[in-house]
């Protein structure tokens, strides 16, 4: 069974919107960054292999590399917010 304390935090974090926020923007910031993960590999293998014309190749790799970059930002400061917040509370 449940401690008191354990449930009051469950109720917390349904009934605050910032932290249902930040939890759904990291998850679907996530998801996005592995769909570009995968599509940088598979371009980088395009390259390599010489299928595709290089210079188009080599500018969408710049791009989504720029992308992913700006997100795993995005994401770094997604939880340390999350961090921060969750240290506040608990020296509450």
């Amino acid at each position: 069974m449940k401690k008191i304390s354990e449930l009051m935090d469950l109720a917390d974090d349904y009934l605050n919107a910032d932290k249902r926020k930040r939890k759904s923007k990291i998850k679907c910031l996530k998801h996005v960054l592995k769909k570009l993960r995968k599509r940088e590999k598979k371009l980088e293998k395009e390259y390599a292999e010489g299928k595709r014309n290089k210079e188009k190749v080599s500018k969408e790799l710049a791009m989504i590399h720029a992308h992913r970059k700006k997100g795993l930002a995005l994401l770094k400061q997604l939880k340390k917010e999350k961090a921060e917040a969750k240290k506040a509370k608990s020296q509450e």
